[in-house]
């Protein structure tokens, strides 16, 4: 099911989510800045909500109604790789598609997750210009801490926005810890929040299952000490990738409320790899933990095959970027195609005309 009755308040000041008890949602109202930028950026939204299985009806009046979270990540991500942008435009310093993946790259070295915060944190003070994430080791406890007070924020004024979208980072930073090692699925020992009180729209907020802190000066996610220190073995390179994040908020998200199965269908996962440059079914296979055999089995039962998707994506890729001015033979090469030629036949058999006449009627 997608849609989940309006949630109540979000309770007293040490808030806790009983699992099962309650969908964790968003209200559509809050995408609908997401879905504007994305348009405004020349991306087809309504096939985009096909393509994810959300209903088009919500692009018209659903403003009110509510989404799963996991819905919420699987559209930012597929969005962030359209738009060309992680921050979707809420930051006033672009980050390319791919600093996710540049950030998860340098953490090979690390021996623990207390290293691993630590890297995190320097990586994403260098891509945003500033000193907003930083990691305190305390007796009990090792903090991430977020100070956004100075971040800067753009196309967003609401107070209310901007404490969705830093809770948002928050489960993200979980998750990302996660893909790194299980231990941290149950590290956490409390949050605070910079949101005043509980109450309105905090379905989002059932995520987690500790203590929370309202009105707080920053955003604090607190580990066990013991857990953050213990030694890991860190993943191989191949999987450590913003598309495994994402995916590990989608199924921690299905493990509360539904079946996996129903929120993030084989071709969606397909897509994402493909959109972030991970063009080979091999590799894109690897990247899921599947076989080749098997992902070609489960794209079959969805009515899919990988060469369709994958020409689905180039085709979504190839339009954005001769939209925004690009070159054929700037766009061929970054597509990945031998020559201008070859790109040139393979758009005319997509839509029926040339790349340049489509430049044209644009």
């Amino acid at each position: 099911m997608r849609f989940s009755t309006p949630q109540p308040a979000c309770g007293t000041v040490a808030f806790m989510h009983e699992a099962g008890e309650h969908t964790i949602s968003v209200r559509f109202e809050r995408v609908t800045p997401l879905v504007d930028s994305a348009r405004a950026s020349g991306v087809d939204v309504e096939k985009l909500f096909s393509a994810l299985n959300l209903p088009e009806r919500l692009l018209d009046n659903g403003r009110n109604e509510f989404i799963s979270l996991a819905d919420y990540y699987r559209l930012q991500n597929r969005l962030s790789i359209l738009i060309g942008d992680e921050t979707l435009h809420l930051s006033s310093r672009q980050l390319l598609p791919g600093s996710t993946d540049f950030v998860l790259a340098h953490l090979s070295d690390c021996k623990n997750l207390f290293e691993v915060m630590g890297v995190v944190a320097k990586s994403y003070n260098l891509l945003h210009g500033g000193q907003f994430n930083q990691v305190e080791k305390r007796h009990s406890a090792v903090d991430y801490l977020i100070d956004d007070r100075d971040f800067p924020y753009a196309g967003i004024a609401a107070a209310e926005d901007i404490y969705f979208q830093c809770e948002c980072i928050l489960t993200f930073l979980h998750c990302l810890l996660m893909v790194i090692s299980p231990s941290a699925r149950d590290a956490i020992t409390g949050l605070h929040i910079r949101r005043p009180s509980p109450g309105g729209d905090c379905g989002h907020l059932g995520y987690w299952d500790a203590p929370m802190r309202f009105g707080a000066d920053v955003y604090k996610v607190s580990f066990d000490r013991d857990i953050a220190l213990a030694p890991i073995r860190m993943p191989s390179p191949d999987a450590l990738t913003a598309n495994a994040v994402y995916q590990m908020i989608v199924e921690t998200v299905a493990g509360k409320h539904a079946a996996l199965g129903m929120i993030n269908p084989s071709a969606t996962r397909v897509r994402d790899a493909l959109a972030r440059g991970v063009v080979e079914q091999p590799d894109v296979a690897a990247q899921m933990g599947l076989s080749v055999a098997t992902l070609r089995r489960r794209l079959a039962a969805e009515g899919f095959t990988f060469r369709a998707l994958r020409e689905e994506v180039l085709n979504e890729s190839a339009k954005r970027l001769l939209a925004e001015g690009k070159s054929v033979s700037d766009v061929a090469e970054a597509l990945g195609f031998s020559e201008a030629r070859a790109f040139n036949r393979a758009f005319k058999d997509w839509n029926g005309l040339t790349p340049k006449a489509f430049t044209n009627r644009a």
